[in-house]
């Protein structure tokens, strides 16, 4: 098939949709249909024909819908290649508006198929960005207070040494449902669940009613619940909880000392190890924290001067790993997600689903203009990366995400993070006093 034989008709449909008229010349389509019928005379058995030699009007008896298919499959996979090449477009998602037609050989195949596409548009004023945010730094205060979190997470849980109720600071095991209106409530109930009274880590008010239970006690108490809790579905209502204590547990903090440096692994060998450790960490994370206020805003100022029409198919996608990320936070936090109202968890994500693919499509419109690209090296560093942090070869690394078809997706991320460098590179950031009262605001 060449090049000059094809004909294509582009029609826009919309901003994001595209017809494609499609011809195939004569020529090509008899070309098919005979080879077709050639492949299928040598392996058809047909009783009475020795193979290979079974003619043309009975295979086409016999065979002449399936060759009509192979034919149609062919014809359209092939050419529909070529011609959105030949176009430079890039399918999001394919339709057809009606079946395509069976081939007749010495006939010009025509078909017409729908495409869903990026928005065309042009990023502008995205040099010198004035963004705000103070530098990383980290306190002393801040490297003890860490010190002591790493103690109490090591600490060993163990029953107290006399029969009381609970107090703040200990750990109780329990069962508990939620309910609202009198009804259980979705994804509203745990066995075995882990409480550490007064850490408010699951809710401060639930927390403070457990006070002065003992093992085996049951209660029921009424819990205003915040508009950030865990299970959107509880979150903002007032709910009657109704708990069983199973156990009641006391930490026992190891002391800070070399020896406890030395118990936690890694190349510690005193405690100013592990003090310098922690320090580095916490800049580690302060950074991260700081490239993510840049970035977001970043892209507050380039999404509030730039609308597009966004893919649908583009958005669905997106909406479905909200989903499933949320689906795996709520079960960390000891929520069911099975027997919750899906579609109102999906209608809460589609927000944020929406703001992800905008600046995606932001993001791979100014890699375009400014010929930002992901190169094969760069693609090898970040197979060698993920080897290293899954603990496997990168030969292993990368069958995987060639097997299946997911190296075109470890490019254009990476070339989303050299974009996104790019943007920050020439912005124009302010630190300092002020930049910290900026950021504060807008966190």
């Amino acid at each position: 098939m060449t090049e000059s034989a094809l004909q294509v008709e582009v029609e826009n449909l919309t901003a994001i949709k595209r017809q494609l008229n499609i011809v195939v010349p004569p020529d090509e389509v008899t070309q098919e249909v005979e080879r077709a019928y050639r492949e299928l005379g040598r392996r058809a058995k047909v009783k009475g024909f020795r193979p290979g030699k079974v003619p043309r009007s009975i295979l086409q008896m016999y065979y002449g819908k399936q060759v009509e298919q192979e034919v149609s499959d062919s014809l359209v996979r092939r050419s529909l290649g070529e011609a959105l090449k030949e176009k430079d477009l890039e399918a999001i998602n394919l339709s057809w508006p009606e079946p395509p037609p069976p081939p007749v050989s010495g006939q010009e195949y025509r078909y017409r198929v729908e495409l869903e596409v990026s928005p065309e548009f042009t990023v502008e004023d995205y040099r010198g960005l004035k963004l705000a945010a103070p530098e990383a730094v980290v306190t002393d205060a801040e490297v003890e207070a860490r010190l002591e979190e790493i103690r109490q997470n090591n600490a060993i849980l163990k029953p107290p040494a006399e029969d009381r109720g609970v107090k703040e600071g200990d750990f109780v095991v329990l069962d508990y449902e939620a309910f609202f209106a009198g009804q259980p409530a979705e994804g509203g109930k745990a066995e075995g669940f882990y409480v550490e009274v007064g850490s408010g880590k699951f809710n401060e008010e639930f927390e403070r009613q457990l006070v002065g239970l003992t093992a085996g006690a049951e209660a029921r108490f009424d819990v205003a619940l915040p508009d950030d809790f865990a299970n959107p579905l509880l979150a903002g209502k007032v709910v009657e909880f109704r708990v069983k204590v199973l156990e009641v547990k006391v930490k026992e903090v190891p002391e800070l000392d070399d020896a406890f440096a030395q118990a936690l692994g890694g190349n510690f060998q005193t405690v100013a190890d592990l003090r310098q450790a922690v320090r580095e960490d916490i800049i580690k994370v302060r950074e991260r924290e700081r490239q993510a206020l840049l970035e977001n805003q970043a892209m507050d100022q380039l999404l509030g001067r730039h609308q597009f029409e966004l893919p649908p198919t583009l958005v669905s996608q997106e909406h479905e790993t909200l989903f499933r990320e949320q689906w795996e936070r709520l079960s960390q936090y000891g929520v069911n997600p099975a027997g919750m109202d899906h579609s109102k968890m999906l209608e809460a994500l589609k927000p944020l689903a929406e703001r992800r693919v905008r600046i995606k499509l932001l993001l791979e419109r100014i890699a375009a203009q400014e010929g930002i690209t992901a190169d094969d090296a760069e693609v090898e560093a970040a197979l060698a990366r993920m080897a290293v942090a899954s603990g496997k070869n990168v030969e292993e690394v990368r069958k995987f995400y060639q097997e299946r078809d997911l190296m075109g997706g470890v490019r254009r991320q990476l070339r989303d993070e050299k974009t996104m460098k790019f943007l920050l590179d020439q912005a124009l950031v302010e630190t300092g006093a002020a930049a910290a009262a900026k950021s504060g605001e807008q966190a």
